[in-house]
């Protein structure tokens, strides 16, 4: 098993990567306030992922798995959640405004799901359930690029994160290090880990479509 085949046998992951919400982001029509919505939820979002990267250290076998965890945990802490409160800033949201929001509805059940498999679950199936937004991100920044952009895209920064080659990088090892793990799991553990997969993407699908609603 590998990152490949869970993508390619979960029924939800084309609606995570070309969602409405991708979509209108790409052609810069979304809306100002599903931007803002979505900048403050994954705020909260990434805060709760960082928990989750810290239980990876936790649950790892060796030295280097551990080491792959406190990568993770630096990049949250050090560069991504503060490129999204720079994000907010750009986007006329005040940092008390973006600590006191409270979490949708759509935020806490995909945070709690990922803290609870981290929590329940062996290293691969934390992976496992981490890999859609670990993964995703980077297919969704390499498609926009291959589409090409247009011009005078107010929301063209963010795009430029994911689309970066920096980031493809991040993701291609990122890629290389599942697939190690998911390359040990036993026919019997398989089942379960698409599971796993499966529920994650239909959550960044619901998550995509929070910020559309403002819901």
């Amino acid at each position: 098993m590998d990152f490949q085949t869970l993508r390619d046998n979960c029924p939800t992951w084309q609606d995570y990567i070309h969602h409405e919400f991708v979509n209108q982001l790409a052609t810069g029509t979304l809306p100002k306030q599903s931007f803002q919505h979505y900048l403050k939820q994954d705020y909260l979002y990434l805060i709760h992922y960082t928990r989750v990267m810290a239980l990876s250290v936790y649950k790892s076998d060796t030295l280097a798995q551990m080491r792959v965890g406190q990568a993770g945990i630096n990049a949250m802490l050090d560069l991504e959640i503060g490129m999204y409160l720079e994000f907010c800033e750009q986007w006329d949201i005040p940092l008390e405004e973006v600590e006191n929001t409270p979490e949708s509805p759509a935020t806490i059940a995909y945070t709690r799901y990922l803290l609870d498999a981290a929590m329940s679950g062996s290293l691969i199936e934390l992976y496992a359930a981490i890999a859609p937004c670990l993964m995703g991100y980077g297919e969704i920044g390499q498609r926009l690029k291959a589409q090409g952009f247009v011009d005078n895209n107010p929301y063209q920064p963010w795009i430029d994160v994911f689309a970066s080659e920096e980031f493809q990088q991040v993701t291609a090892q990122n890629e290389a290090f599942v697939n190690e793990l998911f390359a040990g799991a036993s026919p019997a553990q398989q089942p379960k880990l698409q599971k796993l997969f499966n529920t994650a993407s239909r959550m960044e699908v619901n998550f995509w479509q929070m910020a559309l609603d403002l819901s």
